[in-house]
Parts: C-alpha cells; structure tokens; sequence
C-alpha cells in the first residue's frame, strides 16, 4: 500500500453536494512517481450517491471510483499520470461523468453454459455467460473446459492475468502488446488459443507445479504448498472499473500441514499498472504464508537494495516465456511481514507473517513483447523500481471541504 499522510481541513459553513471538494496531492519523495492512483478514504470526503469527476488545473477532467479494501474501508480513487518529484498538484471533485476517458482495467470470471459435464470435463454444444460469480467444490479439477481460461482474470492498460480456479490455485501471466482491454476475447474461441501468438499478445507462462508469479502458498519447512486441498471455493469479481479492478476469493478449509483455516484474498490492479495487490487474511493464527516467482534456468534471483522504505523485492528477468521471449517477474513485499527469503527446487519464495491473520504483497511481470516493453534487463528494472518508487514514496494528501 502506498506510504501517504492525509490531512483534512474542514470549514465551519455548510458543504453543499453541488459544490466542489479541493484536494492537495503533494509529493515529498526526490523522484517523480507515474501512473499514481491517488487514494482518499471514504469517510474524509463528502460524497452522495451518484457519479464524480476529478478535474485538474489544466482542466483534465477523469473518473472518480469507490472501491473497499479486504478488511472493508472504502475509498476513492482517481488517476494522476505524473508525480513531479517535490511537487504539489491541486484537483477539484465535482458530480459528472468522464464518458471520454477510457477504460483502463478489468476483470471478469466466465464459463460455459448449454452443454453438460461428463465426470470432470464440460462437453456439448455451450455458449458463454459471465457471471463474475462462481462456487466451486473442492474437488473441482483442472481442464474442465468448462470456465473461461480455467479461471478469473484481470487486467491493466500495461499486462493480464489470470489464476487458475481448480486445485492449482496458480497465477499465470499474459503479455499484452495493446493497451486495449484483451481479455473479453481472450480463450473463446478455442480452448488454449492463448498459447499462440495473437495480434494482442499471448499467455506467457508455463506455471506447472510451481508458484507461477505470486500465487500463494503455504512454507511447510521444506517446499511451497499452493491452496490445493480445500472444501471449497468462492470467486466473484468486486470491482469492474475504469481505474481499478478486483478479484475476490475465499478457500474455506485449506488443509495444509497440522493447520486448516479459511482463507480470503483481494487481488487488485489499478490503471497504468503491471503489478497487482494481493490481499490475504486467515481466519487462524498461520505462520507461513508464501507467495513467489518460478525457477527457471535461464534467469538469477534479483533482490532490491537496501532502502529505508517499507517495502524491498525480489525478482528475475531472461528468456523464460513460452514463445523464449524475454520475461521480467518481481514480487514486493512488506519488510516488517518478511519471515525469510528462501527457496525450494522449483520457486524463489517469501515467506510472510501475517500480522493479526493479515498479510500483503505486490506481484509483476513484464514482457519484453508488451506494448509497454521491457526489452532487456535495464529497461526490466527501471520498470521495477519506478512500482517500488511508488510503494515507498510519500505522498501528503490534504482535502478541503466547502
């Protein structure tokens, strides 16, 4: 989460809806921050039912979006292209509609209907609906051929993902060489059509047994045990929107070593953004929890400097994509939650401990094929370093009330 203090100023005279609320975004840092989602919490803004706006100086005029976090607090996001380094900007939210700005996130959770399952496997003539809703039970397995690329998926301007809803439990990684929104067409029209090339990217991993990028994972002492052996699982989208979008889960009984809990997650990517939020709280005191990046031969685990921020990485970058392409993988996490970063014989890992049953991490790849490249391993790092740039950077962000 991004490191801000907010300071609020509230005025004697009555605020009316129709009036414009002033907010002060300031950054402290000494480097610049893009693509920043700003963040105010709900209840420090005066808001009514009904569609805002954020305009700025120059009269740039986008959307303002309420979204909840996984412990439930409400905020409202809206998107700035540039921090300036030691800069201050001032916005105005205002009742409308950005009509024009476009779409720049999504998420969906899709499967087929009109056909029938014969055992594990979906068969018959079918169409697709998308519910964004889905339970499953624990036995549920993989290729079904039944939901839309095995699972929900979300994306930004800059990447896609997806996590398989069967007993993997796997994130995978889509390069997208457009900023259009992919994933709509993405997977019906053949089965594992992503795996080819396409005019706006493909599926980039091969995820295996292993953690892919970012998935969870429970350190049993020796190897990354992923969320296979639960009672069931319940998927739903959260949020659609223009600036960020939201896949929320919860694994009701994950059985893993002595220990069997419920587990919700949050996963979120915001607009301009390759990296994602995954959210996790368990319902029991678990020591533990892991999340990583997959080993591959041809790549060497990067680990950031030290920093005084609150947030450090690992990552890894070669030609490690299914089309032996380039590849960039990195995860951020909270130094405070670090219990250890280890590995086992088939993942670079880090191991968590949640703090009062809640933990969270970042998550990102980057192709080298992406619209938005990473061409080598410079280009790959400047990348990772500007997501960490926003993570530790500080940001004071003062509203005003009329």
């Amino acid at each position: 989460m991004k490191i801000y203090r907010l300071l609020f100023l509230l005025f004697a005279c009555p605020f009316f809806i129709g009036n414009a609320q002033t907010v002060t975004i300031s950054n402290m840092s000494d480097y610049d921050i893009v693509d920043y989602v700003a963040e105010i919490p709900l209840n420090k803004l005066k808001i009514s039912i009904g569609s805002y706006v954020v305009v700025s100086n120059d009269g740039t005029i986008v959307p303002l979006e309420v979204v909840t976090d996984l412990k439930g607090n409400g905020s409202a996001v809206f998107p700035i292209a540039k921090l300036e380094a030691n800069s201050t900007e001032t916005f105005k939210i205002r009742k409308g509609t950005a009509d024009q700005y476009p779409k720049r996130t999504y998420a969906e959770l899709a499967h087929k209907i009109g056909g029938q399952f014969n055992g594990n496997r979906y068969e018959g003539g079918y169409s697709w609906v998308k519910p964004n809703y889905m339970q499953v039970p624990g036995s549920f397995r993989d290729h079904a051929y039944y939901i839309k690329y095995e699972g929900p998926g979300w994306e930004s301007d800059k990447v896609a993902y997806r996590f398989y809803l069967d007993q993997r439990n796997a994130i995978d990684a889509f390069g997208k060489k457009t900023p259009g929104i992919v994933l709509p067409a993405v997977g019906v029209d053949g089965y594992d059509n992503y795996h080819n090339m396409a005019d706006w990217g493909m599926d980039n991993m091969k995820v295996g047994k292993t953690l892919g990028i970012g998935s969870i994972g429970y350190f049993d002492g020796t190897q990354a045990v992923r969320v296979e052996k639960r009672d069931s699982v319940i998927c739903f989208i959260q949020a659609d929107g223009k600036i960020r979008s939201q896949v929320n889960t919860t694994y009701f009984g994950w059985d893993v070593d002595v220990n069997k809990f419920n587990l919700k997650s949050l996963i979120s990517i915001d607009a301009g953004s390759k990296a994602s939020r995954m959210e996790l709280f368990a319902d029991k005191n678990v020591d533990n929890l892991t999340t990583g990046i997959i080993k591959n031969k041809n790549t060497k685990l990067i680990k950031s400097a030290e920093n005084m921020g609150e947030w450090a990485y690992i990552a890894s970058f070669g030609k490690q994509s299914l089309n032996d392409d380039n590849l960039g993988f990195a995860i951020f996490y909270k130094k405070k939650q670090l219990k250890a970063l280890t590995e086992d014989a088939i993942n670079h890992l880090v191991v968590l401990q949640p703090e009062n049953g809640y933990t969270e991490y970042y998550f990102m790849a980057s192709w080298e094929m992406d619209w938005d490249s990473a061409k080598d391993r410079a280009s790959f790092l400047k990348g990772v370093e500007e997501q960490l740039n926003r993570l530790n950077g500080e940001v004071e962000v003062k509203v005003k009330r009329r």
